[in-house]
């Protein structure tokens, strides 16, 4: 069968794989460190072209931000359809696990979208990367306030909480290697329980 050469595939699929592209080497060179140019290259494809589907490097990152919160809040979404709604505790695991796993099958996406999108501040227009960040964390929340209303876990903060559990999930990329004593899954697994009992021993 005769491939499609890069000139005549179709846009989706040409828009799918720039952002393949550039989230590879953002992940890898930086937002900074990365330009059109290089991406283009990584494509086959002329940066005019490129230019074509995104103007600039803001507009790019901007796409596979939105595309990589995207597919993570429908894989949210499905993860907690999985378990029994009256089990918040059982359903936090499940979208932390689910949050592993998507580490684990794109680390590039994760730390463009949780770190380097987030961290430049020049990037204009967030509203709806933020709406869509904000459902991701919600999801979670929702299950947090729903053990603490039901005396599971003590009344705190629970957007805090959410972002206690979230921010050792966005630190793993660092140094969770795959092939390593635990996948991500059972390290995120691990973290859990250690969030939920803690570390202090309790004194008699």
């Amino acid at each position: 069968m005769t491939q499609t050469s890069p000139a005549k595939m179709p846009s989706d699929q040409r828009k799918a794989q720039i952002i393949r592209a550039a989230t590879d080497l953002f992940a890898g060179a930086g937002y900074a460190g990365t330009s059109l140019r290089d991406v283009a290259e990584k494509c086959g494809m002329t940066k005019a072209a490129l230019y074509y589907h995104y103007p600039d490097k803001e507009s790019l990152l901007k796409a596979v931000v939105k595309s990589r919160m995207t597919r993570l809040n429908e894989a949210m979404e499905q993860a907690l359809a999985a378990v029994e709604e009256d089990d918040p505790i059982a359903r936090a695991r499940a979208f932390l696990l689910a949050c592993a796993r998507q580490i684990d099958n794109d680390r590039s996406g994760w730390v463009v979208g949780a770190r380097i999108f987030w961290s430049i501040e020049a990037i204009s227009d967030r509203d709806e990367m933020i709406a869509l960040r904000d459902r991701f964390e919600d999801m979670l929340k929702a299950e947090i306030v729903e053990a603490m209303d039901r005396g599971i876990l003590l009344r705190e903060d629970p957007g805090l909480v959410a972002r206690f559990l979230l921010s050792w999930l966005n630190y793993m990329p660092r140094w969770h290697k795959p092939g390593g004593p635990l996948s991500a899954e059972e390290a995120a697994d691990e973290f859990f329980r250690l969030s939920l009992r803690g570390l202090q021993r309790v004194r008699d």
